[in-house]
Parts: C-alpha cells; structure tokens; sequence
C-alpha cells in the first residue's frame, strides 16, 4: 500500500554502495546504471519488510529478537536464509570470544 511506499523512501540510498559492490561481485558491470540500483534496492528494502512484517507476527511487535526471525525464515523455502543467519550469529559469538 502507500504506507510501504512511503516507508521506502526514507531508505532510498541507503544500501546503494553495498548493492553495486554486490552487483559487481556477481557478475554486473563495476558501475552499474542507478535505476537498476534502485530496483535493487526496492526489492532489499520489500525483502526486509516482509521479514520483520512476518517475524512481528499478528501482535505487530516493535522489536524483534533472535527466535522472531529464526521463526520468519523457519520456511523450508527459506532454508538458506536461515542457514545464512545462523553462520553468521555463529561468526559473532565466535568474535565475542575472541576478543574476550
């Protein structure tokens, strides 16, 4: 609806470098045209929304744990994504104890 729409303007830019180091890295040109960049990042900001839409369950939760997310990708067609989360929560703890 609008208030998606809206919502995504406020992070217009935001992941913009990311996404043409991302872009690059898979095959696209070094710098790639801006108006794929910001369907790019459209479809991040959708992707991310729909995530935290679905971790925030039917009660619309403000803030979102660990399981929240665990639950939201818990989808079999997710399973990478999960996996993907895991790997790097796995990295971080993995940091922490290194550095303690």
């Amino acid at each position: 609806g609008t208030g998606r729409n809206r919502k995504q303007a406020n992070f217009k830019g935001l992941f913009s470098k990311e996404l043409k180091n991302l872009m690059y890295g898979f095959g696209d040109d070094r710098n790639p045209a801006n108006d794929t960049v910001n369907v790019m990042e459209e479809i991040l900001v959708e992707f991310i929304a729909d995530v935290c839409q679905t971790a925030g369950g039917p009660q619309r939760k403000t803030r979102l744990s660990i399981e929240d997310l665990r639950r939201a990708l818990s989808r079999l067609a997710d399973a990478k994504k999960l996996a993907r989360m895991e790997e790097l929560l796995f990295m971080q703890e993995d940091i922490k104890r290194a550095r303690a």
